[in-house]
């Protein structure tokens, strides 16, 4: 199934995304017509809303304090209310745990090079559920591997793609099944934030080189 690219489309069109980001949406465009109309479209709203008025110069400050929110430590809040959902913990606490990631001390090496990880206190649905949030920087390979029970991840920030191609970018989920196997790379950009949830161990096809 293709997985369309609406949530950052928007930002596309006005120009705010890194190139990074910017350059893997475009290479989805070229083999999403679904995604190109509505880019399409989106391009034709701005272009037509720019001939409407003259460009006025922002207040002072204005520019600041929109980049401090989509990059700063307070850039991952729009995902606060489904984070809650998925670990099971009130709206506030999910607020805190986005700001927390943030502090380079509690961060923990993760199963392979290149990765880290962030355990997660979750709410009574989840008791027994191993849960953390998984840091990948940039085209970080996590080998193949079987899951034992069922897996659930929310990628946070980045992007990840399987090694069968399906690509997972910011607020799409990724569920896999007990019994199913797979292995996925970190998209070029920002680190990718993914948060996970896992019922059972997972089992490698090949042995883990130690994270430093």
């Amino acid at each position: 199934m293709t997985e369309h690219l609406d949530d950052i489309l928007a930002e596309w069109a006005l120009g705010t995304l890194d190139s990074s980001s910017r350059e893997a949406l475009e290479r989805h465009l070229a083999a999403c017509e679904r995604c190109r109309v509505e880019a399409d479209r989106l391009a034709s709203v701005r272009g037509g809303l720019l001939t409407l008025e003259s460009p006025v110069e922002p207040p002072a400050g204005v520019l600041a304090a929109l980049m401090a929110r989509m990059e700063g430590p307070r850039r991952l809040e729009r995902f606060a209310e489904k984070l809650a959902t998925f670990f099971d913990v009130t709206r506030e606490r999910a607020s805190a745990l986005l700001e927390s990631l943030e502090d380079a001390s509690l961060w923990m090496p993760g199963p392979v090079e290149g990765s880290e990880l962030f355990p997660v206190e979750t709410g009574p649905a989840r008791e027994g559920m191993m849960a953390a949030v998984l840091r990948l920087n940039p085209g970080v390979r996590y080998p193949r591997h079987t899951h034992l029970g069922r897996e659930w991840n929310l990628v946070l920030e980045g992007g990840l793609r399987e090694d069968g191609g399906h690509e997972v970018w910011p607020g799409e989920t990724l569920d896999k099944l007990e019994g199913s196997a797979h292995g996925f790379t970190a998209l070029q950009g920002p680190a990718c934030l993914c948060a996970s949830l896992l019922e059972g161990a997972t089992e490698f096809e090949e042995v883990l080189a130690p994270a430093s």
